[in-house]
């Protein structure tokens, strides 16, 4: 009860007074990928609100690099053309400010958004298979822990680790589903 008495009071009177913005790398069970963030930490330092967008590559069990004798290059054989754009707003919460005396802090993260996938041919050039993708929207999320790093000159370096839930509304290359394990390393900066 207490936790929600303090989180109406943080969204209801505001009090978000350091900005950063970051950049990072995902690696999960589906796929891998970037993202772009902005977090505002509230002055408690118990919460932060949090935006992303990311990309997400999604690749295929059977997907392997092979060389090619003939080119004398390396390719991707077995690969999906299906790529996510998920867009998330969240919160991270700390539980332990102010009883840690170090520069990290562990938190909770739980996002929500929504997820535009598309889905290119399988076969074909690349303007072939992105000529006229199919695109779906629907909900997605992430629930998981992480640390953050402060570093000197007001930076930091995020690292979580969750479930990445990515249902989708239409089977897209096989799987209605695309849901599973994350790793989320970003890389912040204080906005000045």
């Amino acid at each position: 009860m207490k936790l929600i008495s303090f989180l109406f009071h943080v969204f209801l009177f505001g009090q978000f007074d350091q900005i950063t913005n970051g950049f990072g790398l995902d690696i999960g069970s589906s796929g891998s990928g970037m993202f772009v963030t902005r977090h505002y930490f509230h002055a408690s330092e118990k919460i932060a609100l949090n935006s992303e967008l990311r990309f997400y590559d999604i690749k295929a069990e059977e997907e392997t690099i092979v060389y090619d004798y003939y080119t004398g290059q390396y390719k991707t054989v077995g690969g999906k053309s299906l790529f996510m754009i998920p867009v998330f707003f969240g919160t991270n919460y700390y539980p332990f400010v102010g009883k840690i005396e170090n520069n990290f802090a562990p938190f909770i993260a739980l996002k929500g958004g929504l997820v535009t996938t598309v889905d290119g041919r399988e076969f074909g050039t690349f303007s072939e298979r992105w000529k006229n993708p199919d695109v779906q929207y629907s909900p997605g999320g992430f629930v998981g822990v992480g640390i953050d790093f402060k570093i000197v000159g007001q930076s930091s370096v995020m690292a979580m680790v969750g479930v990445e839930l990515l249902p989708l509304n239409q089977e897209a290359d096989g799987k209605k589903n695309y849901s599973g394990f994350l790793i989320h390393l970003s890389f912040n900066r204080r906005a000045k």
